[in-house]
């Protein structure tokens, strides 16, 4: 319901028949090509994945692994993506991996993903009046990591080994490494917003692009609304408008094919890897109880 809210809203916004020529006139042969840019991103996360759960001991078949990591894509939509918890419920179902131990694993993902994309906004908005709003995000960043550390979650003893792995994990060596590698990792999003913005041929630079889809999910995953719906298409809207004086239609159809190719694309991935791995588990089943007697 809140999509179709937004996508009439943008309509209104943009005029419905602006908005669809503006569309029309899209070289939608270069949309497979943010894809492809959007499939790098979610390739390099699953690689961070992989890394993190090897750190907490946790040890699962690479195919597994990935139906898994897949499958938690559908979360994309949830606010702030941390419905990707859903993959530590997967782990348990599938490989008996306890939440406690998995759990920390999303935490570090989510804080990385935050300043990977911070690091970007500052990359790509240096020099710009917006850096106080940059910041203050890493600031932000900054504190939760710091919150995470301290001797504060030791009240929370019944959580058991997740502080301990929470703190292994966003230890000052691996969060730097990890950081630089979400950078890497949205920057190939931000290559995928760049192919849409070019594709409709509007004056924004690759800069100005990193720094719209930069500051638009910031603001998106800090509404805490599901998958930042109104708000980032608001914020990448606005950038976009102010940043390359385009007109309310091609903002708007900019924003549109940005979110297609990103937050969509990664549902529609979700999807598949959920009705994979849920395929896996089922056949699984029956193999468990028979070793179990």
């Amino acid at each position: 319901m809140l999509t179709v809210a937004v996508v009439l809203g943008l309509g209104l916004y943009a005029d419905f028949g602006q908005l669809g020529d503006e569309l029309a006139s899209f070289r939608w042969e270069l949309f497979p090509l943010a894809l492809a840019f959007t499939a790098l991103n979610y390739l390099l996360r699953f690689w961070r994945w992989q890394w993190y759960l090897d750190r907490v001991d946790v040890h699962v078949p690479w195919g597994g692994s990935l139906a898994i990591f897949a499958a938690g894509l559908t979360m994309t939509i949830t606010p702030a993506k941390l419905g990707e918890l859903l993959k530590c419920a997967l782990l348990h179902r599938s490989y008996g991996v306890p939440v406690r131990r998995s759990a920390p694993v999303v935490l570090a993902e989510r804080v990385t993903d935050a300043s990977g994309v911070v690091v970007l906004a500052l990359v790509g908005g240096a020099g710009t009046r917006s850096w106080p709003l940059l910041v203050a995000a890493f600031v932000g960043v900054v504190g939760v990591v710091a919150v995470v550390r301290s001797p504060l979650l030791e009240r929370f003893a019944f959580f058991g080994e997740a502080t301990e792995a929470s703190r292994a994990l966003l230890r000052t060596p691996l969060l730097v490494g990890m950081t630089l590698l979400s950078a890497v990792s949205w920057f190939c999003e931000c290559l995928a917003a760049y192919v849409c913005v070019r594709g409709l041929g509007l004056n924004l630079s690759l800069a100005d692009t990193v720094v719209a889809f930069s500051l638009g999910s910031l603001a998106g995953a800090a509404s805490f609304l599901p998958g930042g719906l109104g708000v980032a298409e608001a914020s990448m809207i606005g950038l976009i408008r102010v940043l390359g004086n385009t007109s309310r239609a091609a903002a708007a159809a900019a924003t549109l094919l940005i979110r297609l190719a990103t937050l969509w694309f990664a549902v529609a991935l979700g999807l598949i890897g959920l009705a994979v791995e849920s395929r896996v588990a089922a056949r699984a089943q029956p193999v468990r109880r028979s070793s179990m007697r």
